[in-house]
């Protein structure tokens, strides 16, 4: 009986615990708008710094990206290529992530933009599920091409 009741308290504690929300309709907009606005810009080849929590695990990367597609990547503490292997995103691949988070009914989306360009500068998706959030931010964006 104790563990049934204790059961019963653990799935009630969780339910109480479930605070994410998805995006608001003035979100998605802004989303649809600043992606519309990367998209029209002039130049496909550009360098970022990316910094990425997930995990438990944090990386801090420069990355280049050639004609759309990532050409090289470099961790900022020791300039050599980083030693976990990863696929390291382009600005879309950003954006496309943001895109299948807010369709997920248990995540939360958090979203900051550059207003010169309209590339996300923060994306944040949090869910109650174990593992934890993923936190990525871009700064220092150069066109390069």
């Amino acid at each position: 009986m104790r563990s049934y009741i204790v059961g019963l308290l653990v799935v009630a504690s969780l339910a109480a615990c479930d605070t994410t929300r998805s995006l608001s309709t003035s979100d998605r907009a802004a989303l649809t708008a600043h992606e519309e606005q990367w998209d029209a810009r002039d130049f496909h080849s550009y360098s970022f710094d990316y910094s990425q929590s997930s995990l438990g695990r944090a990386y801090n990367v420069h990355i280049e990206v050639q004609d759309d597609t990532v050409a090289s990547v470099v961790d900022t503490d020791t300039g050599e290529p980083p030693a976990t292997p990863m696929t390291w995103p382009t600005i879309d691949g950003l954006y496309n992530e943001a895109e299948a988070a807010v369709q997920q009914d248990n995540y939360t989306v958090t979203l900051a933009y550059d207003d010169q360009y309209g590339y996300p500068t923060l994306l944040s998706i949090t869910s109650n599920n174990p593992g934890g959030g993923f936190v990525a931010r871009v700064s220092n964006l150069q066109p390069t091409g």
